[in-house]
């Protein structure tokens, strides 16, 4: 039978109160000494805490919700949605808490949803790249409920995101280096904040190094693979076609390669992709994808800690947006412009 606080007071010979008080640190002050003792003998006697309980005591369900962006049925199945889930969970754990994934099979009203959120009796909310047009974050606010933000910029609310701009530029000046000058982009729903800036930055780029920018090279995806074919078939089956294409994500890079690959062109001799995030996805691709890879482990850590800060101080953290660096990660989805020398494969950016 599991050992209970009644068993640990017993032991000691104080009250089960006292045991209550040490176990949750609170509400009531007890010895350093005593709840020295308390502890010891909790784990001599393997005690597990009764959460219900705890939580009637201090008023903490030790619960965070996830809310990721429910903008399809199969989103769920996002490398980039799992890999940070599991990232956030991970760290979660690390602070002896719990995660309450929401997801609704039907649509909800924004209002609704914050409703049914706080009826869950969480102690804080981590929103994963919520759209432009949710009121979710504006009734979280209003409602003074602990909440990080990742992968995008709300006002009001801490948030933690990848540079997305030195990502780009950082692929656009590796595929310049390498005699490209001709560039298709395949970006993600505008409604996303990561969609608006990747796009936002690779037509930045264009206009700095006065390179073309042609409305026919770019097409809007929806970050899946299926999404982007069509986008990257339009392109590359055009009289004059671009020798490389960035994708917002490694899903809509994959569509590119599949693309490629049903008009007979050979991926990098023919076409270099790039994606963005760096899930294990891009490493079972053929050819393996070059990516900028996003922090995700490191992302979801920082908004943790930040959210865990909150809850434990009882206000809201002074910083408003961490962003942390990207990284190239170069495979064998890149390589020289076609027709380039080998003298001059490695030039420099214009």
């Amino acid at each position: 039978m599991p050992a209970t606080i009644r068993d640990i007071a017993k032991r000691l010979g104080i009250s089960v109160s006292t045991v209550s008080y040490a176990l949750n640190g609170g509400p009531r002050p007890v010895p350093e000494e005593v709840r020295r003792r308390v502890l010891e003998v909790a784990r001599e006697l393997d005690y597990r805490p009764n959460r219900l309980a705890r939580s009637m005591v201090t008023g903490k369900t030790e619960t965070i919700a996830v809310v990721p962006p429910m903008v399809t049925r199969n989103m769920l199945r996002s490398p980039y949605i799992h890999a940070m889930l599991s990232s956030i969970a991970d760290a979660v754990g690390e602070h002896g808490y719990d995660i309450l994934l929401h997801t609704s099979a039907a649509p909800m009203d924004d209002v609704d949803l914050v409703q049914s959120l706080l009826s869950g009796k969480v102690d804080g909310i981590v929103l994963i790249a919520p759209l432009s047009t949710s009121r979710v974050p504006e009734e979280i606010r209003r409602r003074n409920v602990p909440c990080v933000v990742i992968s995008a910029r709300v006002e009001g609310l801490p948030c933690v995101c990848a540079d997305n701009t030195a990502g780009i530029f950082a692929a656009m000046d590796w595929l310049c280096a390498h005699g490209h000058r001709s560039f298709g982009f395949i970006g993600g729903p505008p409604a996303f904040y990561d969609a608006r800036q990747r796009l936002l930055a690779f037509r930045w780029y264009l206009e700095e190094h006065r390179l073309p920018l042609r409305s026919e090279w770019i097409a809007e995806g929806d970050f899946t693979a299926g999404g982007a074919v069509a986008g990257a078939r339009a392109m590359l089956n055009s009289p004059e076609r671009p020798t490389a294409i960035l994708a917002a994500n490694d899903e809509m890079a994959a569509g590119a390669l599949q693309a490629a690959q049903e008009l007979g062109l050979r991926v990098p001799e023919d076409l270099s992709v790039v994606g963005f995030d760096d899930t294990p996805f891009a490493r079972v691709l053929s050819p393996r994808l070059s990516t900028i890879r996003q922090p995700l482990e490191q992302m979801a850590t920082e908004a943790v800690g930040m959210l865990m800060t909150w809850m434990e101080q009882r206000e809201r953290p002074v910083e408003e947006e961490r962003k942390l660096p990207t990284e190239l990660v170069l495979r064998e989805s890149t390589a020289p412009a076609p027709g380039l020398s080998s003298q001059q494969q490695g030039g420099n950016t214009p």
